[in-house]
């Protein structure tokens, strides 16, 4: 969509106890003999928030199902989620909160690049896991040696614009060459990384072509990067931002008789977003379905409309029974929600029993790439680099707003955040257990 003066978190003190109740003299922050304390920012309301904020509610879904089924290791999970707006000053507060108050013993999922980079490194000095952060910021997870406990939910922005610009090469060569190709992106890590990846490939952009916006001045309609980008006769264009200002651009280039093609980063081109956003701007349903047919986007995942699909409906099913937040309707963000709870509870009892937080740490860099779960690829954790998914596969938006494999057949072009090759995926991702949980060896 990963020193700020936070107070150092103050660790259980060690309990008289008699020999035959013996426990380990220091417990670990966060976990008891009963549960297990997780925390997440993400932005629940303020511009950014559509369809991001989702994500938590589908998160506490599957963990209450886990709980239901007796949680981990005897321990309920309980998710503590924070509203930093998605807004840096805050996200720091929130943290301090989440760390000081409610003693975490990890932060999980939290969404966006601006606002993570504000308390990475503070979270890191503290040794406190930083699980499936929702960002792909590469600079989050390629050295683990500056951010030891950070670990990716998503493929970078790097990997995925390095596919994306393979893709335009061998489709769209002529308007790359005639400089008929545009870009707009937002002015902070995130785009700034997707602009990385496709000058990696080779692919750049004139500056008569290169449009760009602040995170959160998407409620100005973008009207005049729009025009911008209309007045240079683009015919394609690549759009690295969040889901609301992919909308927000679509829906004013369409006002303004502007209908180039569009090549989207995945993290900002969810379908229920993207209606529910020019939904609130006049658009009826379908006209909104008509304007994202034809839509590029990539995924590591599979469609949440792909229905047969064996995680999707698992996934569904818990979503229709555990979830509680005021909207659940199934999209793409909800399906990573459920993910990350699933790949979550998949390393929480990797750690085992006696779960600290330098035991998970070290599950997840010695096995995480083992972890199996909803996407086409697999993690890519290691002692090297914490990066999640490096295979994407390219797609297209339906007349029924499902994204569907370019060609009809789906494949996976994998790469790295580097300088290294785009090859072919032969992953094989592993069903999913009858009970929908992890099974972990």
């Amino acid at each position: 969509r990963w020193a700020i003066g936070i107070l150092a978190g103050a660790v259980a003190s060690s309990l008289a106890i008699a020999p035959s109740q013996a426990k380990p003299a220091r417990a670990e922050v966060g976990v008891s003999a009963t549960e297990i304390v997780l925390g997440m920012q993400l932005p629940q309301t303020g511009t950014a928030s559509p369809g991001y904020n989702k994500v938590d509610d589908a998160m506490r879904a599957y963990f209450d199902y886990v709980n239901s089924k007796g949680g981990v290791n005897g321990r309920k999970i309980k998710l503590v989620v924070k509203d930093d707006i998605y807004k840096a000053g805050l996200t720091i507060s929130t943290a301090s909160t989440l760390i000081n108050k409610d003693k975490v013993f990890a932060m999980v999922g939290s969404v966006g690049t601006q606002t993570h980079i504000s308390v990475i490194k503070d979270i890191n000095r503290r040794k406190i896991p930083d699980l499936f952060v929702n960002s792909g910021y590469s600079g989050f997870y390629t050295d683990p040696k500056k951010y030891p406990t950070s670990f990716a939910a998503l493929g970078t922005y790097v990997v995925e614009s390095k596919i994306q610009a393979e893709y335009l090469k061998a489709n769209f060569a002529k308007e790359l060459a005639d400089g008929k190709v545009g870009v707009l992106y937002q002015t902070d890590d995130f785009g700034r990384n997707v602009l990385a990846g496709f000058k990696q490939q080779g692919v750049t952009f004139p500056a008569a072509n290169t449009q760009k916006f602040v995170a959160g001045s998407q409620a100005l309609g973008l009207t005049a990067q729009v025009k911008a980008l209309q007045a240079s006769g683009v015919t394609l264009v690549v759009i690295a931002a969040v889901a609301n200002a992919t909308a927000i651009t679509i829906g004013t280039a369409a006002q303004l008789g502007f209908r180039p093609k569009w090549l989207v980063t995945s993290v900002g081109s969810d379908a229920t977003t993207f209606k529910t956003i020019l939904a609130s701007q006049g658009q009826s349903a379908a006209a909104a379905a008509f304007l994202l047919t034809g839509v590029i986007s990539a995924s590591h995942a599979p469609s949440p409309g792909e229905d047969t699909d064996e995680y999707v409906v698992a996934f569904k099913k818990i979503n229709d029974e555990f979830n509680v937040g005021p909207d659940k309707t199934w999209d793409n963000n909800v399906l990573q929600g459920i993910n990350i709870g699933y790949l979550t509870t998949a390393a929480l009892m990797g750690a085992g029993k006696n779960l600290t937080r330098k035991g998970l740490i070290a599950f997840l860099e010695e096995k995480g790439s083992t972890l199996g779960g909803a996407a086409f690829s697999p993690l890519g954790y290691s002692s090297k680099t914490h990066e999640a998914y490096n295979s994407f596969w390219m797609g297209t938006y339906d007349a029924n707003s499902v994204l569907r494999p370019i060609g009809g057949t789906r494949v996976l072009y994998t790469t790295d955040s580097a300088a290294g090759p785009i090859t072919v995926s032969n992953y094989k991702r592993p069903a999913i257990a009858a009970d929908a949980l992890p099974k972990v060896g």
